[in-house]
């Protein structure tokens, strides 16, 4: 056992294993309702599965024949013992750190926000200055109104933010990992996008102050990105990023590698492309409530196919 964990943990990371290999397996539609069941049974049950819906973007990352053993690894259900089962869900998390760093990070992360969004959902927030606040597909962010300004803290995820006028005339930030966001008079998009965060500015302007470098405006029609070291050239705004408010996804000669990508995003389970496909152009608009209409979309309008091991993992091949 790892000895930065204590006994519950430990529990926890081993039934997420086993779950796991429940969920990749041909009864897994079967199983989704006692998984839920014990996802909701505790914060550290919560936590461990957050480590595993990490698989995707990881293994995306990873050189096809690597990612290819991995998964064979964890699909060795029948055959694996309990601790061989553990071993490869520690291998399929790769680089996450499952020790207490790890359980740290879970309790500062999404899980204990005061708000927080589904995969798939779009929730939005009244806040009581008469702002709106949209959280995208799997997000969670913090209020912190006091008499001194008004702060947003964006622990994960994606939120568009409308603000309101306030009587008090305190000022109106978001905050990031990577520094702060004061809205001027503004609506406007923020998302955590790896190391770096993303602004689109759709009204009036916005004040971006990385936490080691100096302050960047950004004017409406604009987009940008910054890490703590500093804020990217500004670019023209792609209004086709701000369409998942309206609940669609818009692709205008996009990769489909970057089109399945993003499409990830809104539904559970591995959805990934070949990279022999990964080049194809695709175009169109598509519902985000839908992901298995999109999908069939996609194979309808480019030589592909969907290959299904079940309905969360879903692989798009050459014809």
């Amino acid at each position: 056992m790892n000895p930065t964990l204590d006994a519950r943990q430990h529990a926890a990371l081993e039934q997420a294993a086993q779950w796991y290999v429940r969920l990749t397996s041909e009864s897994a539609a079967s199983e989704r309702t006692a998984w839920q069941s014990w996802l909701q049974a505790a914060p550290e049950n919560r936590w461990a599965w957050q480590q595993a819906e990490r698989l995707q973007q990881r293994l995306q990352a990873m050189p096809t024949r690597l990612a290819g053993r991995t998964l064979d690894l964890a699909a060795q259900q029948h055959s694996a013992s309990r601790r061989n089962v553990l071993k490869g869900f520690a291998l399929l998390l790769g680089s996450s750190v499952l020790g207490w760093s790890g359980y740290k990070e879970a309790t500062d992360g999404p899980w204990l926000a005061d708000y927080r969004s589904d995969v798939g959902q779009r929730l939005p927030v009244l806040l009581t200055d008469g702002g709106q606040l949209l959280l995208n597909t799997d997000s969670a962010l913090d209020v912190r109104y006091d008499q001194r300004r008004r702060l947003i803290r964006l622990r994960q995820g994606e939120i568009m933010v409308t603000t309101a006028a306030d009587a008090a005339g305190r000022p109106f930030y978001v905050q990031t990992p990577h520094g702060l966001i004061q809205a001027l008079g503004t609506r406007f998009s923020v998302r955590l996008d790896g190391e770096r965060t993303q602004v689109l500015v759709y009204e009036h302007q916005v004040r971006i102050t990385p936490d080691h470098a100096q302050a960047v405006l950004l004017d409406a029609g604009q987009q940008g990105g910054f890490t703590r070291l500093g804020a990217h050239p500004s670019e023209p705004l792609d209004a086709a990023q701000g369409a998942w408010s309206k609940g669609l996804l818009i692709a205008n000669d996009q990769r489909l590698d970057r089109f399945v990508a993003e499409l990830s995003r809104y539904r559970r389970g591995w959805l990934h492309c070949d990279p022999a496909i990964a080049d194809l152009r695709i175009s169109g608009t598509f519902r985000l409530d839908d992901s298995e209409q999109t999908l069939r979309a996609v194979a309808s309008a480019l030589p592909v196919r969907l290959e299904q091991r079940t309905r969360y993992w879903v692989t798009i091949r050459a014809l």
